[in-house]
């Protein structure tokens, strides 16, 4: 005889509570959380030392429900062997994967590792890029969220990155090379699109909401959805006084939206919400932070904002007002011109519904980068009290109109008449590069009118194939 443990006491040992066990049972809905894998045990046959031989793999997996929707998850497990990578632990991880691409679902990691298993060598190594390989073969067919649940460093790091969403709860370790190892304190690090949550239950918390405004795949049709909010609810006359986040407030249905990436670059703001029933992201200036200049910083985190939108089909709506570009970002430097570059090219390559409105100012690289209809959108609206040209109303008269100046015709008359004729948005109307000039008021009337006329968007080029000439 062997000596092998019974079923019953083989169960009881793999299903005991643990760090990770709980972590996603938190996450769940209550009760639904079904785990996969669970007998897998770790590789010891190299080790010395055999006292840890009958201990399970360092990571749970599995899948259930989120506010209904099902989710696969995975967290890896600080209490066997702090969580160490092996080529078993990657296996599980890849397994739950496939399984989560056959069926369309999204998948968040609780990352807690102390690193690769030292004792398997390369084999432990070859586990991290089998699952950098999966992560990437992932992205952009199912959402991919990362929860930082306590280490993660070295290229577990470099992998939390590639997840389209990344959650950073204050006192997990989130970096590639050790600042024991450096001569001076490393630099805060973190992904583009990493949020900050004051704690481990306030991240899963952030995932689980994201979920909600989320599709579960690249291929679901998003078809607009039932909303207790009115899609012809005026807003009144009101002033932002030029805060993106109320306004983001004002035109979502219900007042409810949720912001992406808010710790990086947050003079713009990136949301995800639902206008009108219909899910989207919101690309929004906040001219109450430096006049909402685009700094090198904002235009990469709209960029890549933009482009997780149009891998999962949610139109885009942009929001403009701003002043032009940041002063203090040089504009010989390389980092910013590419920058600018790289969002100029998700923009005009997205392919999903995109809506624009200038609410306030929109100019010079401003108008042209941030939504423009030259640069791609389908519906380009501004505002009655807009201002759009190629430069500051009071920089444009010095350049242009400097000799208007009289001892009765001030600067400040002839800024006032340049906005009113040069930078205003029936100038721009009249070129056809603005297809309406709204009120404050209709606002979210106009975007909810504009994302159900274009939500059958996806289906033109289809429909255009697959109907042939006579």
């Amino acid at each position: 005889m062997c000596g092998l443990p019974s079923a019953e006491a083989l169960r009881e040992a793999c299903m005991a509570d643990s760090v990770a066990r709980n972590r996603l049972k938190s996450l769940f809905d209550a009760d639904t959380f079904v785990e996969l894998g669970a007998y897998t045990k770790r590789t010891f046959c190299e080790f010395v030392s055999t006292e840890k031989s009958e201990e399970f793999e360092g990571v749970v997996c599995g899948y259930g429900a989120i506010n209904g929707a099902r989710v696969f998850a995975f967290a890896q497990d600080p209490s066997r062997m702090k969580g160490a990578i092996d080529a078993r632990h990657a296996k599980k991880i890849c397994d739950l994967y496939d399984l989560a691409l056959k069926t369309g679902a999204p998948i968040i990691g609780i990352f807690d590792s102390a690193g690769a298993d030292i004792f398997e060598g390369v084999g432990a190594l070859s586990g991290y890029a089998s699952i950098m390989r999966t992560v990437s073969d992932a992205s952009g067919v199912i959402p991919q969220i990362a929860v930082i649940g306590g280490l993660c460093i070295g290229s577990m790091a470099a992998l939390a990155a590639m997840y389209d969403f990344t959650i950073t709860p204050k006192g997990t370790s989130l970096y590639v090379t050790s600042p024991s190892l450096l001569e001076k304190k490393a630099e805060e690090w973190k992904p583009l699109t990493a949020e900050e949550a004051a704690s481990l239950e306030e991240a899963l918390g952030e995932a689980r909401r994201l979920i909600d405004f989320l599709p579960s795949n690249a291929a679901e049709n998003l078809y607009p959805e039932e909303s207790a909010d009115s899609l012809n609810r005026m807003l009144g006359d009101v002033d932002f006084a030029g805060d993106a986040r109320a306004i983001l407030a004002a035109v979502s249905d219900n007042g409810i939206y949720h912001e992406v990436s808010s710790a990086f670059a947050p003079e713009f703001v990136t949301a995800l919400a639902t206008v009108g029933g219909i899910k989207c992201g919101i690309c929004a200036s906040s001219y109450q932070d430096d006049e909402g200049r685009l700094t090198a910083a904002a235009a990469k985190k709209a960029a890549r904002f933009i482009d997780v939108c149009d891998a999962f089909g949610l139109p885009i709506v942009t929001l403009t007002d701003s002043a032009g570009l940041s002063l203090t970002d040089s504009a010989e430097s390389t980092s910013f011109a590419a920058d600018l570059a790289k969002l100029a090219l998700s923009y005009a390559s997205a392919a999903v519904p995109k809506v624009s409105i200038v609410l306030g100012h929109a100019i010079g690289a401003s108008y042209v980068l941030l939504g423009s209809k030259a640069l791609g959108a389908d519906i380009a609206y501004a505002l009655d009290t807009a201002e759009i040209g190629a430069m500051p109303a009071d920089d444009a008269v010095a350049f242009a109109w400097n000799d208007k100046v009289t001892l009765n015709t001030t600067k400040e008359q002839l800024a006032d008449e340049w906005k009113a004729s040069v930078a205003s948005p029936v100038a721009a109307a009249s070129t056809g590069e603005i297809d309406d000039i709204i009120t404050v008021s209709e606002l979210r009337q106009r975007i909810c009118t504009s994302l159900h006329l274009l939500a059958s968007k996806g289906c033109a080029d289809s429909y255009r194939h697959a109907v042939r000439p006579l």
